[in-house]
């Protein structure tokens, strides 16, 4: 790994800096000590090559894997303006795929002469109507690698608007796939990103680069062998001085060679993390302290214990599962609802009220119509608590521990990452429920808003009196939410996520751009002409304004403050 934090990429000139100065201490150091033996002086000028060298290479796959690079990369005026000899010294140093003028300047025409809206939601629509299983699905991975893992990934993570031309065929290839090969191609995109931001992947793909990496090891033992050929000029020197010499020529030396064998074998697998967290359970700790959390109020961060200590890890299985509920979301919504630009802006603009409406409960509506973060807090009390009754009765619905792992992932999101859930989440909104729990809990105030609102809507959940039914209206709303809440977030967030391991996030990101679904760059880089509002239904009219808080009941609202 070259990189810890994706941070690290953009500071590849202080570093480039840092090597500039060391070597040139190394060449002072190395002229005043300059030794008459040629074969001793062409062995000292070949370990100095390779210590140059690998200096050299920290700095350039920080610059290879920096974000600047990629949208350098991704940009066609850049190519329009290269010459021959600026082109050259492209593909020599960068590990882009840069191709030629005759692939990517059509790409470019594509990208200024691009469909409406309106054409790619009719034309995306009767691609997924029209789709059928490919029968040789591993010839169809490799075209959709193609197309997915080396190209579309990058504009998606540099948050560059991708063509809707090219995201018809995209929709086109992806939806081909089963799910199990759907499912790789996101493992593949996530690797291929990871590698490109936090290895020396990039900077290897590169032709220099690729021959200094086979070059090292070869300087390095030319070094070698022209330090013991002259041996007859060490009587002048002192032996411990030439034992030493040798130690690190031969240590050098076996290095290289060690990195060049086992490199091939090194692979990066990325898990995905599904964490969980809950209110009720923050709440629970801070009124009956455990020990860590006694030993944290004394250097005053108890707060911050009870929320970054007590993360738990929702069971295997539980990520594909999710992603086959946002699949069936997905393919239901091109299906059933989206037919036009405007719908398929409204569809994209859901949080729960589609499932609301097809279940026939507008009475539940005031549960969502308010801010993104008050109503994920207000859901996921109440999951909590539908799943304590069945819990106490040692019977859970297996819909019911989808529903509860997306739940507590949310409320993970809001807690430890409210910049992935939503642009302006407030991050001390969890903290200050969790007091309010806290103190409601302590018989210290009476019962807030917060869960007075959970309780009401538990009760209109139990009035569904099929069990099946109730669960499938919450797994509906939770898989609108983590949708929208993935709609909404910037690629940049999950490249940065990436160095402590994949989100669930950030694979229902990817599976929602690659079925067609609106990205962040979509929605405030793409034209807002295109959107035709008199097309939309009335009921989705009215929905909207829900949706944007207008005609909402004062009293319905969520108030976190202590009381």
């Amino acid at each position: 790994m070259t990189a810890y934090s994706i941070q690290d990429n953009e500071l590849w000139v202080r570093h480039a800096i840092t090597v500039a100065s060391q070597i040139t201490v190394a060449l002072y150091v190395f002229c005043m000590s300059w030794s008459g033996e040629k074969k001793l002086l062409q062995a000292a000028i070949l370990m100095f090559v390779v210590g140059i060298i690998r200096s050299c290479q920290k700095p350039w796959a920080l610059q290879s894997a920096s974000i600047s690079a990629m949208v350098a990369y991704l940009s066609p005026s850049a190519l329009r303006k290269q010459g021959m000899v600026a082109r050259f010294w492209q593909v020599c140093t960068s590990g882009y795929s840069y191709g030629s003028k005759s692939t990517r300047l059509p790409e470019a025409a594509a990208e200024e002469k691009d469909i409406y809206l309106q054409e790619f939601a009719q034309e995306a629509r009767k691609c997924v109507l029209e789709s059928e299983l490919a029968h040789d699905q591993d010839a169809t991975v490799k075209l959709a690698q193609h197309c997915l893992v080396d190209k579309y990934v990058y504009r998606l993570l540099a948050d560059i608007p991708v063509p809707y031309s090219s995201r018809i065929k995209i929709l086109r290839e992806f939806i081909a796939l089963d799910f199990r090969h759907a499912h790789h191609i996101l493992d593949m995109m996530l690797l291929s990103s990871f590698e490109h931001f936090y290895t020396r992947k990039t900077m290897l793909n590169s032709g220099l680069g690729l021959c200094s990496y086979l070059l090292l090891p070869f300087l390095a033992l030319a070094s070698v062998i022209l330090f013991s050929i002259g041996h007859k000029y060490y009587h002048d020197y002192n032996a411990t001085d030439v034992k030493v010499t040798y130690i690190l020529f031969s240590c050098t030396t076996l290095l290289e060679v060690i990195i060049l064998l086992l490199d091939p074998f090194i692979s990066f697998t990325e898990s995905v993390k599904v964490s969980q967290h809950s209110l009720l359970s923050c709440g629970y700790r801070a009124k009956r302290p455990t020990v860590l959390m006694k030993l944290a109020t004394l250097v005053s961060c108890k707060d911050y214990v009870n929320m970054h200590c007590y993360i738990e890890e929702a069971p295997p299985g539980c990520s594909a599962l999710i992603l086959q509920f946002v699949h069936g979301y997905v393919r239901g919504g091109w299906k059933e609802y989206i037919h036009n630009a405007a719908s398929f802006r409204n569809f994209n603009g859901r949080k729960g009220h589609w499932t609301l409406k097809k279940r026939s409960l507008p009475h539940l509506r005031w549960s969502l119509n308010m801010a993104f973060d008050r109503s994920v807090l207000l859901w996921h009390i109440t999951t909590d608590l539908l799943c304590y009754d069945y819990t106490t009765a040692g019977n859970i619905p297996e819909c019911a521990t989808g529903s509860a792992v997306i739940s507590r992932y949310m409320a993970y999101l809001l807690c430890i990452h409210p910049e992935m859930l939503m642009p302006g989440t407030r991050n001390s909104i969890f903290n200050v429920a969790c007091h309010n729990v806290e103190l409601i809990l302590g018989d210290k105030s009476p019962l807030g808003n917060l869960v007075h609102n959970a309780v009401r809507l538990q009760k209109e959940l139990l009035e569904l009196q099929d069990e099946g039914e109730r669960w499938e209206v919450v797994q509906g709303v939770w898989v609108e939410m983590l949708c929208y809440s993935a709609c909404k977030c910037r690629g940049y967030l999950h490249a940065q996520k990436m160095s402590d391991g994949v989100e669930l996030l950030s694979r229902v990101w990817l599976l929602l751009s690659n079925m067609g679904m609106e990205t962040f760059a979509d929605r405030f880089q793409k034209p807002w002409h295109v959107m035709i509002r008199k097309e939309a239904p009335d009921d989705d009219k009215e929905e909207e304004g829900h949706e944007d808080g207008a005609g909402r009941d004062v009293d319905n609202e969520i108030n976190i403050s202590v009381v």
